[in-house]
This record gives C-alpha cells, sequence and structure tokens, in this order.
C-alpha cells in the first residue's frame, strides 16, 4: 500500500472523527430535585445547554411573574470561558453571560461536579471599566445529561 493509499483509505476515519468532534461536548442541566422556586438562590435559571465545541451556552432564566403568566422565560446568552477537568477526569466549565445593551451587570458561572452537579455564580459589575464584585450566590444542584461523547 503506497502513502497515497494509505491517506485516502485514512480520510474516512478522519471525517468520522471531526463528524464526532463536532458533536462531542454537549450538556444538557436542569434544577435538580428539591429546587422549587425560593429554595436555592440560583433558582431563576430553569435550563443551561453547553455546547464545547462551538464554545456557546444558552440558558432560560426567569425574571420576573407577569399577571398573564406565572413567568417568564428569558433566553440568556453565554460565552465558554474555560473548560478544564478535575482530577477525577469531570470537567468544571465556567461561563459568563452577555449582557444585553442597557444592562450594567454580567454573571459569572462555575458548573462543576461535587458529587453531584453543581451551579455557582457571582455578579460583576463595571465602575469606570473596573470590575467590581456585586454579589456571589450559593452553589444550587442541577440534574446534568451529557451527549455526544463518542
Amino acid at each position: 500500500m503506497n502513502t497515497r493509499t494509505r491517506r485516502l483509505a485514512c480520510l474516512p476515519l478522519l471525517l468520522l472523527a471531526a463528524a464526532g468532534s463536532a458533536s462531542a461536548g454537549t450538556i444538557t442541566c436542569v434544577p435538580g430535585p428539591g429546587a422549587a422556586a425560593g429554595s436555592s438562590s440560583l433558582h431563576w435559571v430553569r435550563r443551561i445547554s453547553i455546547d464545547e465545541h462551538s464554545r456557546t451556552v444558552l440558558m432560560d432564566t426567569v425574571r420576573g411573574k407577569t399577571k398573564e403568566a406565572e413567568t417568564t422565560v428569558i433566553k440568556m446568552r453565554a460565552e465558554l470561558v474555560s473548560m478544564e477537568e478535575t482530577q477525577s477526569g469531570e470537567p468544571v466549565y465556567v461561563f459568563n453571560s452577555i449582557p444585553a445593551a442597557g444592562v450594567e451587570m454580567t454573571n459569572l458561572f462555575r458548573l462543576f461536579k461535587a458529587g453531584e452537579w453543581r451551579l455557582a455564580s457571582a455578579g460583576v459589575i463595571f465602575v469606570n471599566k473596573m470590575p467590581a464584585l456585586r454579589s456571589v450566590e450559593q452553589s444550587a444542584v442541577f440534574d446534568c445529561k451529557r451527549s455526544g461523547l463518542g
């Protein structure tokens, strides 16, 4: 088998590996048991979807109640800032919300597994282009499902 034949033979394997990595690393999380409204500080986060390949995070958040509906769900977009593995091989995701125009505060999140999946959050505002910590919320338990990991 010459070099060119070997390269052509390996091409389908490379394409399959690339297709696998494109769908690899998707994790979806919802509040875990006992996370009813008001029982955790992060009760306003209803769903998290992380795509490791595109480094994007989509979150469904609750921003308030109206007379017509119990809650108003808003889609929040975030950027996956960091993704590391712990010594046990579990990932730790760090992401920040992308603030809308006119919004002063951005939220920083850390999703990690410590026996169970936990989400921690901190609010940061910028005063004269300097970050200032505005709030820190206790971590909340989430049920997370990973898919497409080959």
